[in-house]
């Protein structure tokens, strides 16, 4: 007789580690992978073959919002800030104004063409699903689009991180105004986004201050210890902070940043398991989505929930990025991608459980019609990403650009000493060369050379062939030489 604890330990498990190895499969067809985790929940679920009952909205809430501020806090550490900065008023720009004008031109939309559905309804639905999804646009990012321009993907992704707090006080407003509390006047409204926005932004910069000092100054005993603080860090800010009547969403996002762009012991360590933490996270988190739902109760809104999620991508979206970003000097058709990329995912179905808690007549019909509009926004979008880039030709074909990056290294450790990518054009002077033919600084060392999917250990007799990817060790004032040695052309 197997108890029930490894029952469900056997079913958990396999469900995990069945989408996972499918994962690869569908991702050569061009599937974004949460999408397949979202399915193959809706498989596990009370319609599907699994038959597992499951319609626990405030648990699946509960675990949204914990996967959700990991992903925004690591999604902050691997922001990149120096690129960031440059283009930060413009991520702002969609973050706030943009979000608005989504949720507000679809509101009208939707009540046009659904009068069945009142203003507030229309609008509360319009802000459930106005804010891009930070899940979806950093694994979008991380696992496809490596060509695109490094502005256009920091503009997009310090978006998605950022405009969960607009989205959030839209959802409070409307379903404040449909429960009609008088007790919320138009000041207090104002009162609550400035609360939001500012203590959010105050709490996660000193609070990543904080992080940073404690771990560059605690000395553990323990190694493990540094990458439990951290990750008991990140709940850690976002419930003081929303204690504080703070966006914890937005402080976990800017303390990520803050983390992130400064040096800190194990950090190399710490990026690679929050990597996989956040992935066992958005497994979860969207196998959960995928159990909520009823496809059979799908069945009967999958008209309105295809023409909201048509009308979201195709005109909703687009007149708010464009009327946002009025004035700002970005080409037409960055414009149009930043447009495309809008893509919905975990904020929205998070977003589309607090109706349901707070026991709105609608929030069963709310909950179904975005989580069919976010299958939209993954599949269509999603799927389609890299040839819409293309398409746009906004891809980088410059081949004179830098073709060597930093690699995640922790540098505190070697104070002075930074490791670097560098990949050997086919073109390059030192191809057929042997190691010890090329005349490299003394403070240099070649650790590493990746050859197609094979892993060398050099000696002075290996040859470089073009498309080597050459890990090399070397003090940071003689980097610069070694970049230009390997990049030299024949």
């Amino acid at each position: 007789m197997i108890d029930s604890f490894t029952l469900q330990a056997l079913v958990i498990s396999t469900l995990i580690l069945f989408s996972i190895l499918s994962s690869k499969l569908f991702f050569r067809f061009g599937f974004p992978i949460l999408l397949i985790f979202l399915t193959f929940g809706m498989l596990a679920g009370s319609d599907g073959p699994g038959r597992i009952d499951f319609s626990d909205y405030g648990l699946a809430q509960s675990i949204g919002i914990f996967a959700l501020i990991y992903i925004l806090f690591l999604g902050g550490l691997e922001s990149e800030w120096d690129s960031l900065k440059n283009f930060l008023a413009v991520g702002i720009r969609l973050s706030i104004i943009g979000t608005i004008l989504t949720a507000l031109i679809l509101g009208v939309l939707i009540h046009y063409l659904f009068p069945v559905l009142g203003f507030m309804e229309s609008f509360l639905l319009g802000s459930i699903v106005s804010a891009t999804d930070a899940a979806s646009v950093f694994n979008i990012f991380k696992t496809g689009s490596s060509d695109l321009p490094v502005h256009l993907k920091k503009i997009i992704e310090f978006e998605s991180g950022s405009n969960d707090a607009v989205g959030v006080l839209l959802t409070t407003i409307f379903m404040n105004l449909i429960t009609a509390d008088a007790s919320f006047s138009g000041f207090q409204f104002f009162r609550f986004f400035v609360m939001q926005v500012l203590v959010g932004t105050m709490m996660g910069y000193s609070l990543g201050i904080l992080i940073l000092y404690l771990m560059n100054s605690v000395k553990l005993g323990y190694d493990g210890l540094y990458l439990v603080f951290i990750t008991a860090s990140v709940p850690f800010i976002y419930a003081v902070t929303t204690v504080f009547q703070g966006n914890g969403f937005l402080a976990v996002y800017i303390a990520g940043i803050i983390v992130g762009r400064n040096k800190f012991i194990h950090k190399k360590s710490i990026f690679r398991f929050l990597n996989g933490y956040v992935w066992i996270l958005q497994i979860g988190m969207f196998l959960c989505f995928g159990l909520l739902v009823y496809p059979s109760r799908m069945v009967n809104i999958w008209v309105p929930g295809l023409l909201i999620g048509v009308l979201l991508i195709l005109f909703a979206r687009p007149v708010a990025v464009f009327i946002s970003l009025l004035r700002v000097k970005l080409p037409v058709k960055e414009k149009l991608f930043i447009s495309w990329v809008g893509l919905r995912g975990a904020s929205p179905i998070i977003l589309a459980t607090f109706p349901i808690a707070q026991g709105l007549v609608w929030g069963d019909l709310l909950f179904h019609i975005v989580f069919f509009v976010v299958l939209v926004s993954l599949l269509v979008q999603g799927s389609l990403i890299p040839r819409v880039a293309q398409w746009l030709g906004i891809l980088k074909k410059d081949p004179d650009r830098k073709i060597y990056h930093p690699t995640d290294f922790d540098n505190i450790e070697f104070p002075g000493m930074t490791l670097q990518e560098l990949i050997v054009p086919y073109n390059s002077s030192v191809v057929d060369k042997a190691l010890f033919e090329i005349k490299l600084p003394e403070q240099s060392h070649i650790l590493l050379i990746a050859r197609g999917e094979q892993f060398l250990i050099p000696s002075g007799n290996t040859q470089v062939r073009g498309g080597d990817v050459i890990w090399v060790l070397a003090k940071d004032e003689v980097m610069p030489i070694i970049g230009k040695t390997f990049m030299a052309i024949s």
